[in-house]
C-alpha cells in the first residue's frame, strides 16, 4: 500500500481523469443504442429497483467484490466510471447554481 498525500493525488489525478475517461468512451461505442442512447440507459429502465439506478448500483458492487478478490484496477475504473454514469443520470450535471459537495468552504 501507499501512502497519499494531497500532491500525490493532485499529481495522478488527471492520468486517472484519462483512464476513466478511456473507460467511457470504450463502453459507450460498445454499448450504443443510438445518438443519445447507450446500453445503461435500456438497462436502468427494464430494471429500475427503487432508485431508477438500481442497475448501476448493482453492477458497482459486483466489480467492488470482484475488487476485494483480485486488486485488479480495472474494477476501480469500471466503477468510477459507473459513477460518473450515475450523476448523469441522476441529472446532477444540470444543476448549475450549487453541486452537493462534501467539502468546506470558508
Amino acid at each position: 500500500m501507499h501512502s497519499t498525500n494531497l500532491d500525490i493525488k493532485k499529481k495522478h489525478f488527471s492520468e486517472f481523469a484519462e483512464l476513466i475517461r478511456n473507460q467511457f468512451e470504450h463502453g459507450g461505442s460498445k454499448y450504443k443504442l443510438s445518438a443519445d442512447r447507450e446500453g445503461t440507459d435500456l438497462i436502468c429502465e427494464a430494471f429500475p429497483g427503487d432508485t431508477g439506478v438500481d442497475f448501476v448500483l448493482a453492477t458497482c458492487m459486483k466489480y467492488l467484490l470482484r475488487f476485494k478478490n483480485f486488486k485488479r484496477e480495472k474494477d476501480l475504473l469500471k466503477i468510477s466510471t459507473y459513477m460518473y454514469i450515475l450523476w448523469l443520470k441522476m441529472g446532477f450535471h444540470l444543476n448549475k447554481e450549487k453541486h452537493d459537495e462534501d467539502i468546506f468552504v470558508r
